[in-house]
């Protein structure tokens, strides 16, 4: 490099004598060293020069050199295999430190604590979705902008939500219901009319559920001002009275939505008298695209009159009865509208037996899901077809638990509560008839009675092990307050219990109420409920009341603190 030439970085290089300057002042001038030169006085040859140098000492043996060194390597890997440990000792105490955190978070909630295992699986969850997000936000380009958009609709706008684990709300027994319903898709005829009404009523402990559809042709009272301008009409007209008269009335077509939900989940809890949780509202498009994401359904066609085969004039399905089909997702959806409205074979139930074969839809697809064993692939399919078919009132934070129902369903835990049976007469709630001249469904009590629908699916999905023990209760009243007995028993049936009669107490001073037991080992749940719920504790009925123990298993008497 030339005296003034610059280096690439733009510096001047200095001379090789400024750099042995201690001094890096420039105006100082370093002298060069004056060296002499020393002459020796015998000039030696190589060899002479060689045989100067001394010998090393203790020169080790070249075996003896591998010998250490493997010794070495092996010291070496004990040493790194001691780290590994340590680092995955470390980990797994750092794991049961924020499990030991999680369960003291959820007891001080009151929740129920989980195991390791489950603590784990939750961590997966979150992850999951986590990483999914995270992948979407650095894919970029036309991908991310359709599968950020699904997401964004799903969880009503709060993406991040999806990586919480939000415990579902439930109603006063600790069940979470759910309504489904479906319309056509917007643009098809009659797309404000429901096709399908459905409650799914979920224990979130033990991960059973229970369904039960609704007959669409059922004659309710609704309000249906701008739209039909009726008082009353069929079910399936409900959520479309609601919608029209918020979109008439100037409310956005979102607000319509939630106008039309509304007005279908309280009058769906009129009649099953279940607190509604959540509503899904979906349109024909989500079955057919859920059931193709997961490689098509399993369904076992029945002909519940005891046909040879199942035809529809209408939907074109022919099926032999008593067989199973695998089935895609236009072949689901057309077996799941089939009602025999134009003729065919095997659906002489009509609607009912369109009711019991969408069950038979629903319960397979969950079945399904839940042997995918969350694949991604398969969750992002269905999740692009919800993004534009479906509006629900899930907050984005609940849709993980959400997918944990669906991952951990066992079809034995899923059972459908017919309210209509073809071989048991007591087992129907409903018949069919007319109002005026409009053919109809109606409650087998009476035009808008709903208390036997509602007694039974109480005891159906609140009942539990008050149900298996089906209990003998006689209800006394111990105040001086009439018909309070009777009140109590309706209140009772309606929770599972099976009340044998209801009768005047021998005296009417009783205060607190008193649960008593004729035996004491033979009736166990249903005596524990009966204490939690009456805060009392049972005891052993006494001699002076044995009368009124007669073919009972268990004696309420009623006090002035249940007359409040």
């Amino acid at each position: 490099m030339k005296k003034n030439q610059r280096s690439i970085d733009g510096f001047t290089p200095r001379r090789r004598a400024e750099s042995l300057s201690l001094n890096n002042s420039p105006k100082e001038t370093v002298k060069k060293p004056d060296l002499k030169v020393v002459k020796s006085q015998k000039r030696g040859s190589v060899d002479d020069f060689v045989q100067t140098k001394k010998p090393e000492k203790n020169e080790k043996d070249s075996g003896k050199d591998i010998e250490a060194a493997l010794q070495n390597l092996e010291i070496e890997e004990l040493q790194e295999a001691e780290h590994r440990e340590r680092v995955a000792s470390k980990k797994h105490q750092k794991l049961l430190r924020k499990f030991e955190k999680n369960n003291a978070k959820r007891e001080k909630k009151g929740k129920k604590p989980l195991t390791l295992e489950q603590f784990k699986k939750r961590r997966s969850i979150k992850r999951f979705f986590a990483i999914v997000i995270l992948l979407l936000l650095v894919i970029g380009g036309w991908l991310i902008y359709p599968t950020l958009n699904t997401l964004n609709k799903i969880t009503n706008g709060n993406i991040l939500g999806v990586i919480e684990n939000k415990k579902l709300k439930a109603d006063s027994n600790g069940r979470t219901n759910i309504l489904i319903f479906g319309t056509s898709p917007k643009g098809w005829d009659g797309e404000e009319l429901t096709d399908s009404i459905m409650v799914a009523s979920v224990n979130q402990e033990n991960k059973e559920i229970k369904t039960v559809s609704l007959p669409r042709d059922l004659w309710v009272k609704h309000t249906c001002k701008t739209w039909l301008g009726t008082t009353a009409g069929k079910l399936n007209e409900t959520y479309g009275c609601g919608y029209h008269d918020a979109k008439n009335s100037g409310l956005s077509e979102e607000d319509a939505e939630k106008a039309g939900q509304k007005v279908l989940s309280e009058k769906v809890k009129e009649i099953l008298g279940l607190d509604i949780q959540y509503v899904v509202h979906g349109n024909w498009k989500v079955l057919i695209d859920a059931v193709n994401a997961v490689g098509g359904i399993d369904v076992k066609v029945e002909a519940y009159d005891g046909s040879n085969r199942v035809y529809d004039v209408a939907t074109k399905i022919n099926y032999q009865s008593g067989k199973t089909y695998h089935m895609d997702g236009a072949a689901a959806l057309a077996f799941s509208r089939a009602r025999g409205s134009e003729g065919g074979v095997g659906l002489s139930g009509s609607n009912f037996d369109r009711e019991r074969n969408q069950q038979k839809i629903l319960k397979a697809t969950l079945a399904k899901i839940n042997q995918q064993k969350m694949n991604p692939i398969t969750l992002l399919s269905i999740a692009n077809s919800l993004g534009e078919n479906i509006h629900h009132t899930f907050e984005s934070s609940e849709l993980t638990t959400v997918s944990e129902i669906a991952q951990s369903f066992n079809s034995g835990k899923m059972t459908s509560l017919p309210l209509v049976s073809e071989s048991d007469a007591s087992g129907n709630y409903f018949t069919t008839g007319h109002v005026g001249s409009v053919s109809a469904v109606i409650p087998k009590a009476g035009l808008f009675d709903y208390s036997e629908i509602q007694a039974y699916i109480s005891k159906n999905t609140l009942g539990g092990d008050i149900v298996k023990e089906s209990a003998k209760i006689k209800i006394l009243n111990g105040t001086n307050y009439s018909g309070l007995a009777a009140q109590e028993q309706k209140k009772l049936e309606k929770e599972g219990y099976t009340i044998q009669g209801i009768d005047s107490a021998p005296t009417h001073d009783y205060e607190k109420t008193k649960v008593y037991y004729i035996k004491q080992e033979s009736k166990p749940n249903t005596v524990k409920k009966l204490e939690s719920k009456y805060s009392t504790k049972a005891e052993k009925l006494p001699s002076k009341l044995s009368s009124y123990g007669e073919g009972v298993d268990i004696i309420i008497i009623l006090g002035e603190d249940n007359g409040e």
